[in-house]
């Protein structure tokens, strides 16, 4: 400590004023550095929660002085990531957000004394709730609500009216339900309600968009749907065929397969009838005999037989989707190669490259030409603007993100490298201190301890000699304060160091007993300095 302060009374202002200010300033830095490492990356504690959930949870927040953050409206709130699945747990289990829809469990309670209405109505609640549980259990849907329609039920068929159901569905982010699925929704609602037709069963997402079939309950627009999804696979399998096959030859991107299918769903029902005119066979005989009259003994005789032909019957009904032509067009990226300037010139596909790609192409999609098939194929230049767009902003992001990271660990970098620059300045400056001291003393060790002037010199002041430093004294006898910096030096180091102190010492002691003298050795000094 006494050291650092004579460093520091041996600065000028400007200089101390300096050092304080970069001290601060590290200081500072450190303390940015270590708050800015040391902040929590927060997660997803629980997302789409009701007011009244994310109230109690956010009021449990406070009162335990837990870090949040609130996000999408108050619906979504952010904690620590290394605490998020512990107090999912226990906010779940101290019941701070609800189960959802209510279900079966309304019967769980005593309904004693409760009207048919009553029965009637939490039995549709508890319905409602079971079919949304089972539906949230998808994969794609974050949120679902169903509205039942149960009229009573009626003696008479022409009175009685149909149930309905309406379910409205809120899916997760970036998630999407297949046709598939949603005619997998319809079924299942159908198949929990008695009586309740797929036709009457209305399924819609939280903007409002229609996604089941209107025209679910007629079987003419159902077939044409079904032609419809048919005639699209077909395409769609055809396509891929020819896509994957040109996107391992030429590369990802660089060409454009598409194919259109014209299908035939008339249904024919043919009926042929084969008959083996060889093939006679007797079914039947039948012979008659007639005897004559009148004496004369004549008679007469006939036969009569039937025959049965080898027939064959065939039905042949051919069922629809058969295809009755294909239209095939290719499109392929022009090609660049560098010009003599460097600068990059198009190159087109000779007429034997397109001929080998048409050709590929037709084997793979199946191409007949007796069918009436067409092919075409063209080569273009790409509009490649949006994807190069949207790869620069990729780029740009993950340069954006190590930028940070560089930047961040650049700091902290900084701030130990500043850190260790000021304590080695501080370091060197009191061993230069240090050095400064053995100097002194090593003079006064010269001059046999005595305080006097240097060599040449005229005018000294009647000392005596310095306590500790006369012939035969030893170091092993200095009694020195034992502090952190001395405790590490040697005892030659030390008796120099009491030396020091005794020396400053008697020459205070002179100056303030004889100043003018004094004053007249520094000038004999200075002028001694100055003829050297």
């Amino acid at each position: 400590m006494d050291q650092l302060k004579q460093f520091l009374s041996q600065l000028t202002p400007g200089q101390r004023l300096a050092l304080g200010a970069v001290t601060l300033g590290s200081i500072v830095l450190l303390l940015g550095i270590a708050y800015w490492a040391g902040r929590p990356e927060y997660a997803l504690l629980f997302g789409g929660l009701a007011p009244s959930d994310a109230s109690r949870i956010v009021e449990t927040l406070q009162e335990e002085n837990i870090p949040y953050q609130l996000k999408e409206g108050g619906t979504a709130i952010w904690v620590p990531r290394d605490r998020v699945y512990e107090l999912r747990l226990r906010f779940a289990g101290e019941g701070l957000v609800s189960d959802g829809p209510v279900g079966y469990e309304l019967f769980d309670r005593n309904t004693l004394g409760m009207t048919d209405f009553m029965q009637r109505l939490n039995y549709k609640r508890a319905l409602e709730g079971e079919l949304a549980r089972t539906i949230m259990s998808l994969q794609q849907v974050e949120l679902a609500k169903v509205h039942l329609v149960l009229p009573e039920r009626s003696p008479f068929r022409e009175t009685q009216v149909a149930p309905s159901a309406s379910v409205l569905l809120s899916l997760k982010s970036g998630a999407r339900l297949t046709e598939e699925q949603i005619d997998g929704i319809t079924a299942l609602v159908a198949g929990a309600v008695e009586g309740l037709d797929p036709a009457n069963v209305t399924v819609l997402d939280a903007r409002g968009n229609l996604l089941s079939n209107p025209d679910a309950g007629n079987p003419e627009l159902t077939l044409s749907s079904t032609q419809l999804k048919l005639r699209q696979a077909l395409e769609a399998h055809l396509t891929e065929k020819g896509q994957s096959m040109l996107d391992r030859v030429l590369g990802p991107g660089n060409a454009i397969v598409r194919v259109s299918a014209t299908l035939n769903f008339d249904q024919t029902f043919t009926e042929r009838q084969l008959i083996d005119p060889e093939s006679a066979t007797v079914i039947s005989e039948e012979r008659l005999e007639e005897a004559g009259t009148g004496g004369e003994g004549s008679s007469a005789s006939s036969m009569v037989r039937n025959y049965e032909l080898s027939r064959t019957v065939e039905r042949i009904q051919q069922s629809g989707g058969d295809i009755e032509y294909l239209t095939v067009s290719v499109i392929l990226n022009q090609r660049f190669e560098p010009g003599e300037d460097g600068t990059p010139q198009p190159r087109p596909y000779t007429p034997e490259e397109l001929q080998q790609i048409e050709e590929l192409v037709k084997n793979a999609v199946g191409f007949r030409p007796e069918r009436g098939d067409r092919f075409a194929i063209h080569q273009t230049r790409f509009d490649t603007q949006i994807d190069d767009q949207i790869a620069q902003e990729l780029r740009e992001q993950r340069r954006q993100e190590q930028i940070n990271l560089y930047l961040r660990y650049g700091l902290m970098v900084l701030a130990l490298g500043l850190a260790a620059w000021l304590l080695r300045a501080v370091v060197r400056r009191m061993s230069e201190l240090a050095g400064d001291t053995q100097v002194l003393i090593g003079r006064v060790d010269r001059d046999h301890g005595m305080l006097g002037t240097p060599e040449g010199a005229s005018g000294q002041l009647p000392g005596q000699s310095v306590p500790g430093l006369q012939a035969g004294e030893s170091g092993d006898e200095l009694v020195l304060i034992d502090d952190i910096y001395t405790s590490r030096l040697s005892a030659e180091a030390k008796a120099r160091l009491k030396a020091k102190h005794i020396l400053f010492e008697e020459v205070q002691k002179q100056v303030n007993e004889k100043p003018e003298e004094a004053a007249e050795i520094i000038r004999s000094w200075l002028v001694a300095d100055m003829q050297d």
